[in-house]
């Protein structure tokens, strides 16, 4: 009897536990939003607004002060950053080749939770434009997840990483084409390397018959 009465102690406690547990757990992301107001919110969207017209201008630095010290970027080839000189090299990189231009644009408004009245995790929607030096155009659908901490009264990216479908990537399948045509213009240009040099090659030789 004892050894059962026990027993249903330790179920009901558990219970209890989870109960206030799941309660917590529950209650963290919205006591945290009841500290965060209208202008947090505002800044916030203002940081994420500087961010993209950085991305979309390749003008980094309006965005530098909005960026936490421990800032981490992780790009869609995985591909890390923590400075911005090191990632603007890297965004310039993406022109070098085939892409001539790149816009990126929000799709739909994002998920916020608050961690803490100083702490919003973001996470959303995007696509990203491509415009190729042959004149075509692809877009490429992306998440993005955005950590941003306060810090002296502004909001600021702790870090920021974006995914994709790598099935479906439009650069991908531009630098396919780019290498076919290379390999169809060095195809072609060889051929006619070689009619040129058996034409000098004839020539010579019938200069040499002639002599």
């Amino acid at each position: 009897m004892l050894k059962q009465l026990s027993a249903d102690i330790h179920n009901y406690s558990q219970v209890l536990w989870s109960i206030l547990l799941a309660i917590v757990i529950w209650n963290i992301p919205l006591s945290a939003l009841a500290d965060v107001n209208q202008q947090d919110i505002n800044s916030i969207i203002r940081t994420r607004d500087i961010a993209l017209k950085a991305l979309n201008t390749r003008d980094f630095s309006q965005i530098e002060p909005y960026l936490h010290p421990s800032f981490t970027i992780t790009t869609v080839d995985n591909q890390v950053f923590h400075k911005v000189p090191e990632f603007e090299k890297y965004w310039n990189q993406q022109f070098s080749t085939t892409i001539k231009d790149i816009k990126m644009q929000l799709k739909g408004e994002p998920v916020r939770t608050f961690l803490s009245p100083e702490i919003d995790v973001s996470t959303g929607d995007a696509i990203a434009s491509f415009y190729f030096k042959d004149g075509k155009a692809a877009d490429m659908a992306l998440r993005w997840t955005a950590v941003l901490q306060k810090a002296q009264d502004k909001w600021t990216i702790q870090s920021l990483h974006f995914s994709s479908n790598l099935l479906d990537n439009p650069v991908l399948n531009a630098t396919q084409r780019w290498g076919q045509t290379m390999a169809a213009i060095a195809g072609i240009g060889g051929f006619l390397l070689g009619v040129v040099v058996m034409l000098l090659l004839r020539r010579k030789s019938r200069g040499i018959r002639n002599s």
